[in-house]
Formats: C-alpha cells, structure tokens, sequence
C-alpha cells in the first residue's frame, strides 16, 4: 500500500510513501505537512521543541500559536495585511494568510504516476478556491506540489502565495540559489551591517562564499530576504555531515521568486533553521508587494491560475 493512516501528535494524518520517499500530511492542520524523508535517511523538515503541534483557533496568532515547524502555504498574503483596495474598515488578511487555518476537504489515490493527496480551500474574506495536490512519484525520489487557484467571485483581488517551508540545517548545511545574483531584505535581527530594504548580493553580502551560503556554527541573527529566480528556478539545500540533498524545482515563467528565512543559533547547542519558500510576489506583506515592491498578482472574476513545484531528494552523495 503507497498511503496509510497515521497521527502526528495526536492528530489524524496520512503517510504517502513511494520505493524512495516518505512525505506525512495532516489535513486538519491546514494540510501540513510535517515530514519529508527518504526512507533511510534524515528528516528535512523542522519541527519545533517548544510549540507543540496545535488544532487552530480563530482569531489565533500563526506566530504564537501554530509556528511549529513543517511545511503549509501562505495565501493571499505571508504577513498580516490591510487588503489593497479594499475599504479602510474592512477586515485585515491575518499573519501567515488564511490557508493555515481554513478547512480542507481531502482525497487520497493511486494511479500510474504515483499516489495523490489532494486539498481544497474556500477563502474567508476574498473570493477564492485553492486547491494543492501532492504526488508521490513511483519511480523517482520526487514530490510534486500542483496548484490551482481561482477567483469565484464577481470582483479582482491582488494575492501572492509563498510554499512556507521550515527546514533542519545543521553548521555546514549549505543552501544554492541557482542564478540569483542579489537579494533584497525584508527582516534583520541581530546584525549591524544589514537593514530592512537593502539590495545585497548573494550570497556574499549575507555571508562567506560565492556560489552558496553555508551555515555557521554560532551566531544569533536572522535574515529574511526575497530574491529572482534564476533561468533554471532552482534552490537547494545540502547536508554534507549526513551526504544528503534536497532540490526544489519550479517554473520561473510561473514561480518568480524565493523566499529566504535564516535563522542562525547564538551557540552550537541552540541550533539553526532555514525557511527556504518559492513564491509568487514579494515581500511578506500584500500591501507592500502591491505598492512598494509592485511585485503582487492580480485575479480576475472566474480566472484560474496554476503552477508546480517539484521537490527532489537524490541519492546520497559519495
């Protein structure tokens, strides 16, 4: 069998599994998803020791309340938001979008290509549908994200979408940005030589190197950036103690831009992550992105839109 079900703290989940790959999804927590692994290897995405993972609530802070790790989508917006165009009463999109909250309707199945895990979400205060489906292929060490969105109301809305995905790094762990040549801030904690807005190249203006940045040891800041795809839309993340790498793969023409979280511990002992999302628009903010960055989308009545993106985890480096 390529699914079962399974619990992820408490929680029903589904297991999708493949010869190569195990991904675990858990559709009442806004279809996140909480691991992706080889099946003999190490576990990619991170996971939070201090925020446990918790059914959401309305009204909730995503920060404070649902920031335990995994992998969820951010739609319409990354950042808590003022809808551009829209009334000055009207209520305000919430940190993190309305994806991460919202119910999902689920639906599992086995075909030729692999086996399909698919959700579906209504907006709340714009017009939409949004569906993702997750593939795990039969016969390669891959996981396709397909996407779908549509307007079904009877006005344009300006969105962005970012695949918000918190990884495991480790001192060493180094990340590629594959054509992208400079990046713009848009959160700096505990650095001096970097600010909000600052265009920096990448990845030296963030740190060592010239073609990826490599985690240290020690630190304690945090950058958030955004950058341009380069031509061939690929970012990855290489694990050189564990021999292992994860590549995400996308359509520029579709997915323009990437989205980058570095968190860096302020000792060896607490650790460090990395927030590596493709997205479409920048910054966090949908306001911003459609005033300040001009960077956001816009969707007309009945309009769909659609995009993919691929997830590779190779065999293990010699």
């Amino acid at each position: 069998m390529s699914f079962r079900q399974t619990t992820v703290a408490g929680f029903p989940a589904i297991a999708l599994r493949s010869a190569e790959l195990e991904v675990v999804v858990v559709p009442a927590i806004g279809m996140r998803l909480t691991h992706l692994r080889r099946l003999r290897g190490r576990e990619w995405l991170w996971r939070s020791d201090r925020l446990p993972l918790a059914r959401p609530r309305a009204g909730a802070s995503y920060r404070e309340s649902a920031e335990s790790g995994g992998w969820d989508e951010c739609f319409p917006t990354i950042g808590a938001s003022a809808i551009p165009g829209a009334p000055a009463d009207a209520e305000p999109l919430p940190e993190h979008g309305e994806l991460w909250s919202a119910d999902w309707t689920s639906s599992v199945s086995e075909h030729a290509d692999g086996t399909t895990l698919a959700g579906t979400a209504e907006g709340a205060r714009l017009p939409y549908l949004f569906a993702r489906e997750v593939t795990l292929l039969g016969d390669a060490p891959v996981m396709r994200l397909r996407y779908r969105l549509r307007n079904i109301g009877g006005s344009s809305f300006p969105w962005i979408w970012a695949a918000y995905s918190l990884f495991n790094v480790q001192a060493g762990s180094a990340l590629e940005l594959t054509g992208v040549g400079q990046v713009k801030l848009d959160e700096v904690h505990g650095r001096d030589d970097l600010s909000r807005n600052d265009v920096v190249s990448w990845p030296g203006g963030i740190g060592r190197g010239t073609d990826r940045f490599t985690f240290p040891p020690s630190g304690g800041w945090g950058v958030t950036l955004f950058g341009d795809l380069g031509a061939e839309g690929r970012m990855a993340v290489t694990d050189p103690r564990q021999g292992e790498r994860l590549e995400i793969l996308v359509d520029r023409a579709e997915v323009p831009q990437v989205r980058v979280a570095i968190e860096v511990g302020a000792s060896k002992e607490s650790g460090s992550r990395l927030g590596l999302a493709p997205c479409i628009g920048a910054p966090d903010r949908l306001d911003d992105a459609m005033v300040g960055w001009g960077t956001a989308r816009l969707l007309a009545p009945g309009e769909e839109r659609s995009w993919t993106v691929e997830v590779r985890l190779p065999d293990p480096l010699d």
